[in-house]
């Protein structure tokens, strides 16, 4: 009966969070990586760097089953059967490691404690936050997990029988999952401590001489792949000019050493080559990977001499600094000793001449090598490279040969089963590796998305090095902490450049560790709390709020008690108390997709979104020790009780009640934020974006969100394909601008004036600041200093005039910013171009005049005096925000002409006032733009006295995106009530909407300001009320100087006695010094200062070594002594 109960606990493991994450999945795109992964899919295309090819092909197979309408739901449907499977590969994987202890299941009570344990705890993992929320949209993440789960289970699959030859092949199943892996990401290569440890404490008596070899193996593997494989084929394809004769030879020699390693035992003649074929294939495999690590590339060579000449001449100038100083000593002072100094100065000449010689030759060789450097054959190469590199090789080679002939003469069956194992282990991966081909092949047939373009093979060792995003430094966080998008460098130093010791560590623990991981692993097994209710504040050193204020903290009592965070820790003990080799392998796997990623990612503060999806190896990890900390909880029970049958109740019970109070907690808790299903906020909000283009339009779009829902719109369901978008972060690569020139709606540029010439891939911003100026009609001199180009554009007959300052290190423009001024002179009014309302003023070089607001767009007015440019287009615009008939669907530009010429509403907001869905911070944030359009609108009617039209533009708002579902900015609530509702003299309605703000959670200062509005529109009653409630439960929030403006906000709006009367109340159970200060003044108005002098008195007898009352209390004495 117990094997039955395993086999329905394994399938429910399964069915149950399936059945979630499908009642819960997105139904169509969702915001940042998903629509460009959604739409790569469909087409083939080539996604972001380093690509994912194996989740490509498994994503086009997906998007054409006629699962599901909507052809994004059929990708996101990837995630929940991933994410499904690594729940129920989590549950085998705790079955194991308690049986490993406990032995293996006998009899019911034994199902009941290692069955139940790891099935709680399989289902508690499913419901945890970062884990849902990758089941159920088209990301990589959920995948990786999968992949992680069954190479750890086959592991400890392969140990169960490790001493039977033919479990070999769980070891070669491992190696292909590795490989295969690596199409998706590259996170599953972190679980090969943990696979080296199970194998080592499976073959080997633990000592610590033999426990290194784990570690090592596991870093030689990691290097083998990574180094060798990942990075390695396309380096060395590179240095040998595309040529893949030793790719083709190496797989050669692998398969012919496998063969003819088979065949020896048949005929013994086949033994000597056996061996010199493995010999040569491993031979070759080393140099793989030493070709990454010792063989530098032309460039690198160019650029290792280009700073070798820099250092030398940096010495000669030292030298050059010094015989001037030495030579005026003599020349100006009496000096005791000039021979002395004079033989000093002749030895510094003579080391000068020495390094002037040295750099003459350096030099040499520096232009011989510019000039052959990209015609150089590999063996050329070779030639330029350093000696050591060269020796290092060759000894290499040469101890492998020694080894296979010292194997040779022994003839040892071990030696030639590794050497099988690897060959076959390295063919494996070379073809779960070979899924990469899909994205070199399709970058050769230039899709619509096609990242990087890595169509050469230089392109390719870039795509693969993720060069877009630049290099950091691995225990370097000096080096983080000074970087440009570090800019909350405040909360940890006070000089960004030359942060001390200390402070880099506390960069390092309080920012990266504690707030970039521990944060996140609290949010799974504790509980994630909102930043309103349990804010996880960004504090500068001085306690100042900076950056974004606030992100979302940690709600200890989410679920009640943390009962998944309080038995997984008892688990982890007792996992090492019974069972420390397993508990340790298992340890390494924690640490290794946790402390290892945080060290390798060294990531700058702050990021642009939470980075908790990238920890969900670790959350599995902890997640076995769940398991673990129940079957030990269930044992103790048993033991203390005798009865059978009590025994069984009780264990059963338990298990019920933990169920309910944690996973099932978990998940009735956490359903509401993580349910997805009828959100079409991404997929309206491309729509709309799309939609706000004229015909043929050109939209300029900031980041991920802006662009890839758009992406998704026009590949996968062929929406307003006429409208070119245009992503600045990716025009400032010239492998974006050929893509623009290529694909309809084509953007015909002529760059033959241009100083680059036709050949964009020269273009970098020096030669862009230069042809800038020559557009503007100026001219660039480097040597300058500017601060801004006043650049003046013909266009059809009408004169563009602005000022573009500089955008790169104060004294250069990024290439977007020239292509922006290029797609302006080139194109003109040919096509309406606009910018996305989420481009930064930053970013519109300059052009603010010429904009004109028409929703979610601003539009570039060119064929107008900018005197007579609107900064609205009314009519434009409210026809835009206008909600469409959600019935239909504008697809081409046809259809938008048809919707536009009668007159109807064009943008979509399906669901935002729904209060079924959850809208996150991010869909939030994007409802204030809409919000900001009609609020224009609104301001707009009312400069034009049409009051009553702006309050119905202010309702529709409201109607579209209810209050109470979508948090509103108060700050836009205050600017409604001052410049709408103020403006018509609706007193009624201001104070409704400002006082509606104190239902939600708002900060202390926007709280006090709020008091200030309505002390203003004379509700002193109301403001009396919350100032009360401030002084008495917010207190701990208030410093001295917001006491004080309370104080001041009543004393200056109620009678003195009143005033008086509400200060005496609130003293006698409180005492705010702030308020203090507002009633002395007041005293001293009204020529009572004796009363304020005893006041004083009294809050001193309290406060003896208070500054701000001492002070008050000397400036009183002293003025009254005066007087």
């Amino acid at each position: 009966m117990y094997k039955n109960i395993n086999k329905i606990l394994l399938g429910l493991s399964f069915f149950i969070p399936l059945l979630v994450y499908i009642l819960t999945m997105a139904p169509t795109v969702s915001f940042w990586d998903c629509g460009e992964f959604i739409a790569t899919s469909y087409i083939l295309g080539v996604p972001h760097p380093p690509g994912a090819p194996f989740y490509l092909l498994l994503g086009n197979i997906f998007s054409s089953l006629p699962l599901f309408d909507d052809i994004g739901a059929r990708v996101n449907f990837i995630s929940p059967i991933a994410s499904a499977f690594s729940v129920m590969f989590l549950y085998l994987i705790i079955v194991y490691l308690i049986e490993e202890y406990r032995g293996k299941t006998k009899d019911n009570f034994d199902s009941i404690i290692n069955y139940g344990s790891a099935f709680i705890a399989s289902i508690t993992f499913a419901f945890t936050d970062s884990h849902w929320f990758n089941a159920v949209e088209a990301e990589v993440y959920s995948l990786s997990t999968f992949f992680t789960s069954i190479v750890v289970w086959m592991i400890l699959k392969w140990s169960r029988d490790h001493n039977q030859n033919w479990n070999l092949r769980y070891l070669l199943i491992i190696v292909y999952m590795l490989g295969l892996a690596i199409g998706v990401h590259l996170l599953n290569l972190l679980t090969l401590p943990f696979i080296m440890l199970i194998i080592y404490f499976k073959k080997f008596d633990f000592r610590i001489k033999t426990f290194i070899m784990p570690v090592i193996l596991s870093l030689i593997i990691f290097i083998g792949i990574y180094i060798g494989i990942i990075k390695g084929i396309p380096d060395l394809m590179n240095k040998l000019n595309g040529n893949l004769f030793f790719i083709i030879l190496l797989l050669i020699l692998i398969i012919s050493s496998i063969g003819l390693l088979l065949l020896k035992n048949k005929n013994h003649t086949f033994k000597i080559y056996a061996y010199c074929v493995s010999a040569f294939s491993f031979c070759l495999i080393s140099f793989l990977i030493a070709n990454s690590l010792l063989i530098k590339s032309p460039s690198q060579l160019s650029d290792n001499l280009h700073m070798k000449l820099i250092d030398i001449q940096n010495e000669i100038d030292l030298y050059d600094k010094e015989i001037y100083k030495l030579t005026n000593q003599i020349e100006n002072s009496s000096i005791v000793n000039p021979v002395g100094l004079k033989e000093k100065i002749n030895s510094i000449i003579v080391t000068r001449n020495n390094q002037v010689d040295q750099f003459k030759y350096l030099y040499d060789d520096y232009l011989a090598f510019e000039k052959i450097k990209n015609n150089l054959s590999f063996f050329n190469l070779l030639k330029w490279q350093p000696r050591i590199s060269l020796f290092l090789i060759l000894l290499m080679l040469l101890s492998i040969c020694f080894i296979f002939y010292r194997s040779y003469n022994t003839s040892s069956y071990q030696f030639e089963l590794v050497n099988k194992f690897i060959f076959a282990s390295f063919l494996l991966v070379l073809i779960g590796y070979s899924t990469y081909i899909l994205i070199f092949i399709r970058a050769e047939q230039y899709p619509r998305i096609n990242e990087n373009n890595p169509n050469t093979v230089d392109r390719a060792l870039s795509y693969m090095n993720r060069d877009q995003y630049g290099d950091w430094e691995i225990l370097n966080w000096k080096s983080t902490m000074s970087r440009p998008e570090n800019t909350n460098w405040k909360r940890y130093t006070l000089d960004k450049n030359n942060p001390t010791f200390n402070e880099q560590m506390s960069f390092f623990f309080n920012y990266q560790i504690n707030e970039m991981y521990l944060r996140y692993f609290a949010w799974q097994f504790i509980g994630r709390g909102d930043k309103e209710n349990f804010p996880w504040y960004i504090n500068d050193l001085n306690g100042n709020l900076i950056g974004n204020e606030k992100l979302d903290g940690i709600n200890m009592f989410r679920y009640g008690l943390p009962l998944a965070f309080l038995i997984g820790l008892f688990g982890l003990f007792f996992h090492f108390r019974k069972d420390p080799k397993r508990a340790f392998s298992v340890l390494s796997l924690f640490l290794a997709t946790g402390l290892l990623i945080i060290i390798y990612l060294n990531q700058y503060d702050p990021q642009p979104r939470e980075r908790d999806y990238s920890f969900v190896g670790s959350f599995f990890t902890f997640s076995i020790w769940i398991g673990i900390g129940l079957a030990g909880i269930l044992e103790r029970i048993k033991k203390m009780v005798d009865n059978n049958n009590i025994s069984s109740i009780i264990l059963i019970s338990f298990l019920m009640i933990t169920f309910i109070f944690m996973p099932m907690k978990i998940l009735a808790t956490d359903y509401f934020e993580h349910n997805r299903n009828d959100n079409y906020v991404a997929w309206d909000y491309g729509y709309n974006l799309l939609n706000s283009c004229e015909p043929n339009g050109i939209i300029f779009t900031n980041g991920d969100n802006d662009t890839f829902p758009l992406w998704y719109l026009q590949e996968v369901e062929n929406i307003r394909r006429d409208v070119k978008v245009v992503n600045l972060s990716l025009l400032n690569t010239p492998w974006y601008i050929e893509q623009l020139m290529r694909h309809e709606p084509q953007l015909n540029f002529d760059f033959s004036k241009d100083i680059f010439g036709d050949d964009i891939y020269k273009i970098d911003p020096w030669y862009a600041t230069e042809s800038a100026f020559e557009l503007c009609g100026k001219k660039f001199n480097d040597e300058e200093p500017w601060n801004k180009l006043e650049c003046e554009l013909g266009i059809n007959n009408n004169s563009l005039s602005f000022n573009i300052s500089p955008t790169l290190i104060g004294r250069l423009l990024r290439v977007q910013d020239y292509m922006i001024l290029k797609i302006i002179n080139d194109i003109n009014i040919d096509r309406p171009i606009y910018f996305a309302a989420t481009v930064a003023p930053s970013n519109q070089i300059g052009l603010d005049e010429y904009l004109s607001m028409e929703g979610m767009t601003y539009r570039i007015i060119l064929d107008k005096n900018k005197n007579e440019i609107n900064p609205i287009n009314y009519k434009k615009m409210k026809q835009n925000l206008t909600q469409s008939n959600l019935d239909n669907i504008i697809i081409s530009n046809d259809d938008y002409n048809q919707v536009i010429n009668t007159n109807q509403g064009v943008y979509r907001y399906s669901g935002l006032n729904n209060n079924n869905i959850y809208f996150n911070d991010n869909i939030q944030r994007l409802v204030q733009n809409y919000r900001i359009g009609f609020i224009r609108l609104a301001q707009n009617n009312v400069k034009k006295g049409n009051y009553l039209e702006a309050e119905k533009l202010i309702s529709m708002m409201d109607e579209y995106f209810p209050q109470d579902m979508l948090n509103i900015e108060p700050g836009l609530v205050v600017l409604i009530s001052d410049s709408i509702y103020g403006a018509s003299n609706n007193n009624v309605k201001q104070l409704e909407i400002l006082k509606r703000l104190f239902n939600k959670e708002i900060d202390i200062q926007t709280e006090i300001y709020l008091l200030h509005k309505l002390a203003e529109l004379n509700d002193i009653e109301f403001v009396k009320k919350r100032a009360t409630v401030l002084y008495t439960e917010k207190s701990d929030y208030l410093n001295f100087e917001l006491q004080k403006y309370i104080g001041d906000i009543l004393s200056d709006n109620l009678e003195p006695g009143d005033f008086i009367s509400y200060c005496n109340k609130m003293f006698e159970n409180h005492k705010p010094t702030g308020l203090l200060y507002s009633i002395v003044r007041v005293y001293d108005e009204l020529g009572e200062s004796e009363k304020a002098i005893n006041l004083i008195k009294d809050f001193l007898d309290e406060y003896p070594d208070n500054i701000e009352l001492i002070q008050l209390y000397d400036y009183l004495i002293q003025i009254n002594s005066i007087n």
